[in-house]
């Protein structure tokens, strides 16, 4: 089997539980960094959860406070989805979009969503890659300028989109994070 071809075997490493693969039971943080662990988030294993990035993910308003010391499945679905944006986005951005995306659903619905939109990305990257002429590195080469344009229109649409911001009932104005000199 080819570099190319395994790219599908590698993007299957990456796909995580549908949402009842997830504890139903509550979690001390150790089980929780324990149980997210066992699911990769890159090919890379300097990636990893730490009890620091849960507080800070709390204290920044992009997860729910923990009740008690434990956390539910709902923390553990969200911090699923935080620690794949997070390998792109700002985690400002990445709780502004997961709230903006969720809105009207139920955590499983939006899991699921969620999940059904990486497999269905991840299916079309190795088969582009698959079809490719190019050799590795300029697939590599490509898959990053595609990851970077990706990322800049992502913050671009976030810094344009508007959801109203439930404490005030006002829309929320764009960010204003490039500076006019």
């Amino acid at each position: 089997m080819g570099k190319v071809e395994k790219l599908r075997e590698l993007s299957n490493q990456l796909k995580f539980p549908d949402y009842n693969g997830f504890p139903d039971i509550e979690l001390y943080m150790d089980q929780v960094l324990d149980f997210l662990s066992r699911s990769k988030t890159s090919l890379r294993d300097d990636d990893r959860l730490s009890s620091a990035m849960v507080n800070n993910y709390i204290k920044a308003d992009v997860l729910p406070r923990a009740r008690g010391k434990k956390y539910s499945r709902e923390h553990l679905v969200y911090l699923s989805i935080i620690l794949r944006l997070k390998q792109v986005l700002s985690v400002k951005d990445t709780g502004y979009l997961i709230k903006a995306v969720k809105q009207k659903q139920t955590d499983e619905q939006f899991y699921e969503s969620f999940r059904s939109m990486v497999e269905v990305c991840a299916k079309e990257i190795s088969e582009k890659a698959l079809n490719s002429e190019e050799k590795l590195p300029e697939i590599a080469m490509r898959l990053a300028v595609e990851s970077y344009l990706c990322k800049i229109a992502s913050e671009y649409i976030i810094d344009n989109i508007s959801i109203y911001d439930n404490t005030e009932n006002e829309k929320k104005p764009p960010n204003t994070s490039s500076s006019e000199t």
